[in-house]
């Protein structure tokens, strides 16, 4: 009696380590499908002023898959080139863009006010939301993303008599990709903001 428990608990670990096995190997099958690095991780939560004015927060878009976009203003190249790619994924999804929301963190809230973001980000895309808030705000959310920020408090080589704000950001141009469940799934690094490749990726997710 003793051996035949003994039996079918190796048979039962054996099982077990068969079906871990097995998961393990369609899971790395499944990351070798995506363009984005893979995350598992639940995506840190936040709440921002939205350029309408309304507080916006993470969690009431776990209906969608969101992109997380950061940037500001004023920059002068890498941010506006992100939104467009980004207005480009969209285009490419077709219907399912629909269940798609991009969000535009900026990393200036000392000059990106939600009137600013209002001018700038629905420029992009009528659909995308520009969010701000106040510097520790912005700070901690950037901070909880692995987003750096840097300011440079002076620009050199401007004429004496420009009025345009002379400093610059430095930052983290990563996307992140949060899904349905509210999990950092995906990340698209600067080198990887292939719009066709964030479009499949995305129609992959909601297969």
């Amino acid at each position: 009696m003793k051996d035949k428990r003994i039996f079918l608990i190796v048979l039962a670990l054996l099982a077990i380590g068969w079906g871990v096995a097995a998961y393990l190997y369609l899971d790395y099958q499944n990351k070798e499908n995506f363009h984005g690095k893979i995350y598992h991780r639940q995506a840190p939560r936040f709440a921002l002023t939205s350029h309408d004015g309304n507080k916006v927060r993470l969690d009431q878009f776990q209906d969608k898959i969101v992109l997380i976009s950061w940037g500001y203003s004023n920059c002068p190249d890498i941010c506006p080139i992100t939104l467009a790619n980004l207005n480009k994924t969209m285009e490419l999804l077709g219907k399912d863009a629909n269940d798609v929301q991009v969000l535009f963190i900026t990393v200036d809230p000392e000059r990106d006010t939600a009137e600013r973001m209002a001018e700038y980000v629905p420029y992009f895309h009528k659909d995308f939301i520009g969010l701000t808030g106040n510097q520790e705000e912005i700070d901690q959310i950037a901070d909880d993303y692995a987003v750096t920020i840097v300011k440079h408090p002076a620009v050199y080589g401007r004429g004496r008599f420009d009025t345009w704000d002379r400093y610059l950001m430095t930052h983290t141009n990563t996307i992140h990709l949060v899904d349905q469940n509210g999990r950092l799934f995906l990340t698209y690094p600067h080198h990887m903001h292939d719009s066709q490749k964030i479009a499949g990726d995305i129609k992959k997710i909601l297969q």
